[in-house]
């Protein structure tokens, strides 16, 4: 609508307009949380399992696991699984394996953590630490996920 001096006015209803986009940005915001787990796991000579997501409610977009290996030493060895259910009461299938062997698993250049790369699902997924020879050590671990 024009004015005196020729501009056109804001609407009145501009302002409800903004109120509710602000609310839309809010809830989107709200929907893709980083969030994180972890902790440490005394290895027993079992595959034992770190982290099961079983069946979430949506998708889950599981970014990384980071584990160390820092207490292992020569002798050692210790394998992480990640299992992926492609449907709904699937069976888990194995995704990713890696075993480790010796000090810090082995990695060179002063390493001694490793991350894994991890896909989105729908379904439900699994992360599982062994450790398959050498003395039982503690293993220091952290999983961060879109959710």
């Amino acid at each position: 609508m024009l004015g005196r001096t020729g501009f056109v006015r804001q609407s009145i209803a501009s302002g409800g307009v903004d109120v509710v986009v602000d609310q839309i940005q809010t809830q989107t915001n709200a929907l893709l949380t980083l969030s994180s787990t972890g902790g440490t796991v005394t290895a027993d000579g079992n595959e034992q399992v770190l982290l099961v997501i079983d069946e979430p409610l949506g998708c889950s977009e599981p970014l990384a696991l980071w584990v160390s290996l820092d207490n292992m030493q020569g002798g050692d060895t210790t394998v992480i699984r990640v299992y992926h259910r492609l449907s709904d009461a699937g069976a888990l299938e194995l995704w990713h394996y890696t075993s480790y062997t010796g000090a810090d698993g082995g990695l060179a250049n002063s390493k001694t953590a490793i991350v894994t790369d991890l896909k989105p699902n729908r379904h439900g997924w699994e992360i599982t630490l062994e450790q398959t020879a050498g003395v039982n050590r503690d293993y220091t671990w952290e999983v961060f996920v879109r959710m």
